[in-house]
């Protein structure tokens, strides 16, 4: 039986690290993954509602000194602490178990081969189409909108849709706004962003949300953006700021524009076998402490957006930031984008978070 994870098939390349098509050398790689941890699968557990001992492994794409990494970190400690050191949580940064690839890493959570993960909702699109409501253009204008709409029915309404899946949302996280970067010109208008060469998620939606703004959007592994983008072959691209700085592409392109077009959630999510192998105290524990390590996580990037920014300029970046008023042009030109979508994720869910995020607006400004 082939082990979930050496499927081949390949990624919507949206994230750093993901692989579009494996390599025969990348899947015998990640065989070799498999064999590496597949043994403590084979451990004797004890039946569901026992308490459970033994080590969670945690993957995640972004590497150490991350925020994704800190909130990791923040979990693992809670973790370990709380159950006095009966549950140990070991973190993999870069997918290293999964070869850096964030389908191969998915796949070994639903597995069990990993037994847990953080992941953006872009990814977990792969699994139910209806998780790309959170990518709707200005859906949420603010961090404190967005975590409330997570945190609230809605929120859980999705993560509802992972057991099927084989996985459990244990809390959300932020990967936080998305801002768009080019070596070309600063980006004031849709009409600065005509022509030119952006790499995007290849998801549906932003492929079609750049042309709408008049772009060349295109995919590729995020692995190959950075010489992409040195050689011209790509003008931008687009990524929330802390990415667009771990990833040191300030080297390669000049112009950043802020316009928080789009919110990218994570979810750390477990395997749900290894979920039920716990007892239902250690399911709260577990939860309950990923519900505060994601909250510690979501406000290392809030509070880190503008220092993000000012580290951009010290490596030599222009950046701007739109008003209000300078975005209207923007998000009348990709209005159509929502009537798209209520076709493929239904008008209904599309209504409801429009109106969770107008109310969570209004709650914010009392």
């Amino acid at each position: 039986m082939q082990c979930a994870c050496c499927s081949t098939a390949c990624l919507p390349a949206g994230f750093p690290g993901v692989a579009q098509q494996p390599t025969p050398l990348e899947v015998g790689r990640v065989k070799r993954a498999c064999l590496l941890v597949l043994p403590a699968l084979l451990l004797p557990v004890s039946g569901c509602g026992k308490k459970q001992t033994g080590e969670i492994r945690l993957s995640l794409i972004l590497r150490e000194g991350s925020d994704w990494y800190r909130g990791a970190e923040r979990w693992k400690q809670l973790v370990e602490d709380r159950s006095k050191g009966t549950l140990r949580v070991s973190l993999y940064p870069g997918a290293q178990l999964a070869n850096s690839n964030q389908r191969t890493e998915l796949e070994m959570v639903q597995s069990g081969v990993i037994e847990a993960s953080l992941e953006s909702t872009i990814l977990l699109t792969l699994l139910d189409q209806e998780f790309s409501v959170f990518s709707l253009p200005w859906l949420f204008r603010e961090h404190s909108v967005a975590n409330a709409v997570c945190d609230g029915k809605l929120g859980q309404e999705l993560l509802d849709l992972l057991p099927p899946k084989k996985l459990v949302g244990l809390a959300y996280g932020a990967n936080g706004f998305r801002q768009v970067t080019n070596s070309r010109r600063p980006v004031r208008t849709p009409a600065d962003l005509k022509a030119l060469k952006i790499r995007v998620p290849a998801i549906k939606m932003y492929v079609s949300l750049f042309k709408l703004l008049g772009a060349d959007p295109s995919s590729m592994n995020f692995g190959e953006l950075f010489t992409a983008l040195k050689e011209g072959t790509m003008d931008g691209q687009e990524n929330p700021l802390a990415v667009i700085q771990q990833s040191k592409l300030y080297e390669v392109q000049k112009y950043v524009t802020r316009w928080d077009y789009s919110y990218d959630p994570l979810v750390l999510c477990m395997n749900k076998k290894r979920w039920e192998s716990f007892s239902p105290e250690q399911q709260e524990l577990l939860k309950t402490a990923a519900v505060e390590a994601m909250d510690y996580e979501r406000k290392l990037v809030e509070a880190g957006r503008d220092a993000l920014e000012k580290k951009l300029q010290s490596e030599g970046m222009t950046v701007t930031r739109l008003t209000p008023e300078q975005l209207k042009p923007f998000e009348a030109q990709v209005a159509p984008l929502y009537e798209e979508y209520a076709n493929v994720i239904g008008k209904d869910l599309i209504d409801r978070f429009r109106a969770a995020a107008k109310a969570a607006e209004a709650a914010d400004g009392d």
